[in-house]
Formats: structure tokens, C-alpha cells, sequence
């Protein structure tokens, strides 16, 4: 009983769900690669999806079940939702019309893909899934924080102020862009090394600061 229990305690349920999201993606870019002729000039680019992907869901499955009570519910999903827009927008995954047009699914290894553009001549969206799930989490935890309120703020400001992971990837691809194909290359994948060491990093240090706050004993 008592290891039933341990199984599906915060931590149990978070690991669980991180490696099986992490074989799951895996075993689909492997079966991506080996049904198309995609060429992968950066093997650790395939990494990058399945760590931002793992880490995100094990952070916010443990934090949301360790957190306990939302009595500040609305406000928490104003703080988490806003801040996920804005990272969203930082990063290009929302953005200003550029002219409108209409939807488009692009292949890519899982992970990365599919791809979706669409322009509605209003807002402009570009979806790369890991991305996009790594900023739901992260807005996730910082709703889950804010609603908890008690000392949670203080964690909350943690995520806010650690933006640079998600800011990262975005700033390098405009500098890479003034270079060649191969000068573009190099800085982006440079760049997503960055942002995925600092994803890590912010979520690290919120699991630190929500364990911190947990009663001892």
C-alpha cells in the first residue's frame, strides 16, 4: 500500500509522466526519421524538444500537486494567462498580422512539428510544439502560485523574471539572420542550447522555492 502510495505521490506522478512523455517522443522522432528523408544536420537539435518537454510536465505536474488550495483562483489565471501570452508573443509563437493567410501544417520531427502557421490578418500564429507546451506549463505554474497566494508570489516571481529561456531562441535567430545559411545555423542552435540549459534552470529553481515552503516533519 505504502508503495502504491509513493508510486503516485507529486513526485512519483511527475517522474512517471516525464519519462513516458520522453519515450513517447523518442520513439516517434525515431520512426520520423526512418520514414522520411529528413536531413538532420544538428543530431542535438532532436534533444531539445524531448528535455524541454520532460522537464516542463515533471515541474508542472509536481507543483501543481504539491501546491495545495486556489483560493485566489481568478487572479492566479489572469497572472498565469497574461504571462503566457507574453511569452508567446516574445517568442513569435503570437505575433502582428504580417498580411494575412491561411492555415498551414508543416511537417518537422515530432517535437518541432507539425508546424502551424496561420494568419488571420488580425494576429499571426506560428506553433512549435515543444514551445508551446513548455509556455502553457510554465503559465500553469505561475497560476498555480499566484492562485495559492501565502508565500507562492514569491516563487511566482521566480518564473516571471526568468524569462530569458524563452526569450533565448527568439533574439538569437534575428541576429543569426544577418548572417549566411550556415553562420544561422550555428547561432541558433547555439541559442536553443542557451534557452534550454535556462528553461531547466527556472524550472529548478521554482521546484526549489515551492520545496522550501513546504512544511518539514
Amino acid at each position: 500500500m505504502s508503495q502504491t502510495a509513493s508510486i503516485w505521490s507529486p513526485v512519483g506522478t511527475a517522474v512517471s509522466i516525464a519519462v513516458v512523455a520522453a519515450v513517447m517522443l523518442v520513439a516517434a522522432i525515431m520512426a520520423y526519421l526512418n520514414g522520411t528523408n529528413a536531413a538532420i544536420t544538428e543530431l542535438r537539435a532532436l534533444a531539445y524538444p524531448v528535455v524541454w518537454i520532460s522537464v516542463s510536465l515533471a515541474a508542472a505536474v509536481w507543483i501543481g500537486q504539491t501546491v495545495q488550495g486556489r483560493p485566489r483562483r481568478w487572479r492566479g489565471i489572469a497572472v498565469g494567462g497574461g504571462y503566457t501570452l507574453v511569452i508567446a508573443w516574445l517568442t513569435g509563437l503570437l505575433g502582428a498580422t504580417t498580411g494575412g493567410f491561411p492555415l498551414g501544417v508543416h511537417a518537422a520531427p515530432p517535437g518541432w512539428g507539425p508546424i502551424i502557421l496561420y494568419d488571420s490578418g488580425l494576429l499571426r500564429l506560428s506553433i512549435v510544439p515543444f514551445k508551446l507546451i513548455a509556455y502553457l506549463a510554465l503559465g500553469y505554474v505561475i497560476y498555480a502560485l499566484v492562485a495559492a497566494h501565502r508565500g507562492s508570489i514569491r516563487a511566482a516571481a521566480v518564473g516571471v523574471f526568468s524569462c530569458v529561456s524563452c526569450t533565448g531562441p527568439l533574439l538569437v535567430a534575428i541576429i543569426g539572420a544577418v548572417g549566411g545559411t550556415q553562420a544561422t545555423t550555428a547561432v541558433a542552435t547555439a541559442g536553443y542550447d542557451i534557452a534550454t540549459a535556462a528553461l531547466v534552470v527556472t524550472f529548478g529553481l521554482l521546484v526549489a522555492v515551492v520545496a522550501r515552503q513546504q512544511p518539514t516533519g
